[in-house]
Parts: structure tokens; C-alpha cells; sequence
């Protein structure tokens, strides 16, 4: 089975002349950048595969992260442009009720009277709640409300939505 990853980071340009880099945090979770961290270069170089943090501090627009295995300005335009991720398994734990979007893509939907409804494609992130588009012979947006939504399985890859009026037409 292929390893899954989470995208965490995405490197945006070099800074200085000793291989450090600027970098725009992708994650809820800042706290996860520190020294000995260990991140996976995504499209990876040479034999790049994963670059392990040496220090850390605040940019005026983001991170500036040094890591051990860059050492020049020259290498750090090499990891320019490229995502920085996790192994999937070091996600940070979500509480009870919140849920990643990884883990919502793909699910089944059903109302509660047992009509199936389709496979969620895509969560769209609004400002009030997200929203699950959900595909089948029609395309549904359900909002994740607790109005709306009455369960959701992560062990049965399903969810159970009780349709407000004017949802499903």
C-alpha cells in the first residue's frame, strides 16, 4: 500500500545566502514547524526525498526555515516552488466532531430516510461552514451544519444528512 501524505507547507523562494527558505504554512497547526522535524519534498529532487528542520522563526509573510540539508542559496532555489508534507499517520488529532477534508472526500451520503444520494467530491471552505459537493446522476451542496448533518461515520465511510426544504431540488 502507497504511503499518503498531508501538504503542510509550500516553499516559496529562497532567503539569504546559507540555504534558507521562505515557506507559506498550509496548516491550521504552525506549531508543527520546529527543529527535527522531518517534511517530504513533493515533486522530490535528485535524492531529495525529505528534508529535516534545523531552526525556525517568523518572516514578514510567512516562515524562514533552514533546513539541515540545504546549505546554499543555489540549493534553496532547487526546493523553490515544491509543497513540503507529512506521512498522513502524523496528522495532528482533530476533536471529536471536526473531521480532516481528506477524510470527508469520498464518503457516501444518505438522508435519513435512506436515499442515497451520491459520493462527496469536494469540501469547500467557506467562511460560515463548509460545503460538501456531492456527485452522483446530479450534483447536490450540502452545508455542513449540524442542521443538515445528523451523522457522520468515518469507520463506514458514510453520512446520514437530513435535507432542509429547497436542499435536494
Amino acid at each position: 500500500m502507497r504511503r499518503k501524505y498531508l501538504v503542510v507547507a509550500h516553499v516559496i523562494k529562497p532567503h539569504g545566502v546559507i540555504g534558507e527558505v521562505s515557506v507559506e504554512s498550509l496548516t491550521d497547526f504552525p506549531e508543527r514547524f520546529k527543529a527535527g522535524l522531518t517534511l517530504y519534498l513533493s515533486p522530490p529532487i535528485e535524492d531529495t526525498r525529505h528534508l529535516t528542520i534545523d531552526s525556525v522563526t517568523k518572516g514578514p509573510r510567512g516562515l524562514i526555515i533552514k533546513f539541515k540539508e540545504i546549505n546554499s542559496r543555489e540549493e534553496a532555489e532547487l526546493i523553490s516552488g515544491r509543497d513540503l508534507l507529512v506521512p498522513i499517520e502524523e496528522a495532528v488529532r482533530l476533536p471529536k466532531e471536526e473531521f480532516w477534508v481528506h477524510d470527508i472526500v469520498g464518503m457516501e451520503v444518505y438522508t435519513i430516510s435512506g436515499d442515497f444520494l451520491g459520493h462527496i467530491t469536494e469540501v469547500l471552505r467557506t467562511g460560515s461552514n463548509d460545503v460538501y459537493i456531492v456527485k452522483n446522476s446530479k450534483e447536490y451542496l450540502i452545508p455542513a451544519t449540524q442542521e443538515v448533518i445528523k451523522d457522520i461515520s468515518l469507520e463506514k465511510r458514510k453520512i446520514l444528512v437530513e435535507p432542509i426544504p429547497g436542499l435536494l431540488e
